[in-house]
């Protein structure tokens, strides 16, 4: 008896053992498959994110065939046109730059009883940055022709408010032609502001 007791205890024993083999083997084998799914979740993940990322990076794909090339080509030349026509719009809606023409201008009046005067600041408007530098550059001939320019106003025009605004007006028109015969560019300045003015 003795004998069956100690093989019932083995046996029950073996059996513990197998139940804690099985039960531990099945706890263990659910934890791989989830950690297999995870990584398999994450990688995906990150390989979907490369790819979106580097298309929206580069959102053209390369010409495959010669006649995607001739395909692109063309393209490339629509959207050179339109950009030109994009940036010509995008100056219009740039903000405006302004430049003052320092130092003050001072110009006598011709055929008068009085020696009479004006001294005035003069600013000018520009949405284009490039054409402020140029202005900038080319300031000794703008300022000469614009002298010229003063010099033709009489006393009488420049006391009123559409004479000013007449004279602003032909700054305007006097530095675009100033600067197309020297650069090339026409029609860059917007706008002249006086920002004091004094007739005597």
């Amino acid at each position: 008896m003795a004998k069956k007791e100690k093989e019932a205890e083995v046996d029950e024993e073996q059996e513990s053992e197998e139940t804690a083999k099985k039960s531990g083997g099945l706890s263990t084998i659910k934890i791989i498959i989830i950690a297999v799914t995870l990584t398999l979740l994450l990688g995906g993940g990150l390989v979907a994110g490369t790819i979106y990322f580097v298309t929206s990076m580069n959102p053209e794909p390369a010409p495959a065939t010669k006649d995607a090339a001739d395909k692109s080509e063309d393209d490339d030349e629509d959207e050179a046109e339109n950009s030109e026509e994009e940036a010509a719009e995008d100056k219009t809606t740039e903000p405006p730059q302004y430049y003052s023409m320092d130092p003050k201008f001072v110009v006598s009046f011709s055929n008068q009883k009085y020696a009479r005067f004006m001294q005035f600041s003069l600013e000018i408007m520009s949405r284009d940055g490039e054409i402020i530098k140029k202005v900038e550059e080319h300031i000794p001939v703008i300022r000469s022709s614009l002298l010229m320019l003063f010099g033709g106003q009489t006393y009488d025009e420049m006391v009123t408010r559409e004479g000013k605004e007449k004279l602003l007006n032909e700054v305007t028109i006097d530095i675009n032609a100033v600067l197309e015969k020297i650069t090339g560019d026409s029609a860059g300045v917007e706008a002249a502001y006086f920002t004091s003015f004094v007739v005597q």
